[in-house]
């Protein structure tokens, strides 16, 4: 049986029904559903979102529960589902990120900022601890490709150099470029693949992502976004909530809403403390942003949420006055 026959079964199901008119009821703003075991959550979901496809962020307690929710739900709706992870093993320490972290929020960042369709988001509570660059910041230092435009690859290496591109012969990770001729390779930081942008003179002609192990190609591309580090390179630049950054018709799935919020506040203790320990270090001189332009705590996140639908879906029940399917 495929996954979406699986599914169907759940979505023919009166109890299905009932709570997606539910959820997608304007006065129901806080929802619980109980009585779910095992599997059953992404079960739940996925048949939800195959009735009314909907923008959803689901918090999962940690990042390995997180990473097993988005494969099932991948293989249960045989469509990507995007992980948020965290990018710092500490806060302040900026030279002990997780590479692939930076590139995984700057993919769903630049997704959320170029949206086509309904998106689902994976995470846990200390990856929304951390601030993201605002719309506006993405925006201004986002370079935009498409095919059939003019491209000047002296302006483009500019671009590139000026927010620390590494040129080498051949890109193997996010944040190199080389160019061959009328070819020019770039691994931005919001794909996990590079870009290939080949050019006929002056005009693109084809874009495309390829392997970098094989060079061989794996999609054809019209448009591509080529964002830097915006962890490290774009750090001076307004943070804010991920909250502010999606839309305000976005689900937020919660596994534990309390548990949610009292690691995003233990998170923010952690980075005042770190923060703490670097003025001193420096003999009182502030030589980075404080830990509230970088941070959410626990309360203000608590109080952003109230902004959404919010649904609990684990064995606690924390929200006032839910709707109880």
């Amino acid at each position: 049986m495929r996954a979406s026959d699986f599914l169907d079964i759940y979505r023919a199901d009166g109890l299905i029904r009932t709570l997606a008119a539910g959820i997608n009821t304007p006065k129901n703003k806080n929802i619980r559903i109980r009585g779910l075991a095992g599997s059953l959550d992404t079960v739940i979901f996925s048949a939800l979102f195959k009735l009314r496809a909907h923008d959803a962020i689901i918090i999962l307690q940690d990042r390995e529960e997180a990473a097993y929710f988005q494969n099932d739900l991948q293989s249960l709706l045989e469509r990507e589902v995007l992980l948020f992870p965290m990018s710092y093993k500490r806060p302040y320490e900026f030279d002990e990120v997780e590479n692939a972290n930076i590139l995984m929020r700057a993919e769903v960042l630049n997704r959320l900022a170029n949206k086509t369709k309904p998106d689902i988001i994976v995470t846990y509570p200390e990856a929304l601890t951390e601030k993201v660059i605002n719309k506006r910041s993405l925006a201004s230092n986002t370079f935009n490709i498409s095919k059939g435009e003019k491209l000047d690859i002296a302006f483009l290496e500019e671009f590139l150099h000026n927010y620390d591109f590494e040129k080498t012969d051949f890109v193997f990770e996010a944040g190199q470029f080389a160019v061959r001729g009328g070819i020019i390779d770039v691994f931005s930081f919001a794909n996990e693949l590079p870009y290939r942008i080949e050019l006929f003179g002056d005009e693109v002609d084809g874009i495309r992502t390829f392997e970098p192990g094989s060079q061989l190609s794996v999609d054809s591309l019209d448009k591509v976004s080529i964002i830097p580090n915006v962890q490290t390179k774009l750090i001076q630049e307004e943070r804010q909530s991920l909250l502010e950054f999606i839309s305000p018709e976005t689900h937020l799935w919660f596994k534990d809403f309390q548990l949610t919020g009292d690691i995003i506040q233990k998170s923010f203790d952690k980075a005042e403390s770190s923060f703490d320990r670097i003025l001193r270090e420096s003999g009182n001189t502030q030589v980075v942003s404080g830990p509230a332009a970088l941070f959410i705590d626990g309360y203000n996140f608590t109080a952003r949420t109230e902004a959404f639908v919010r649904i609990e879906f684990g064995s606690r029940s924390f929200l006032t006055d839910p709707a109880i399917f």
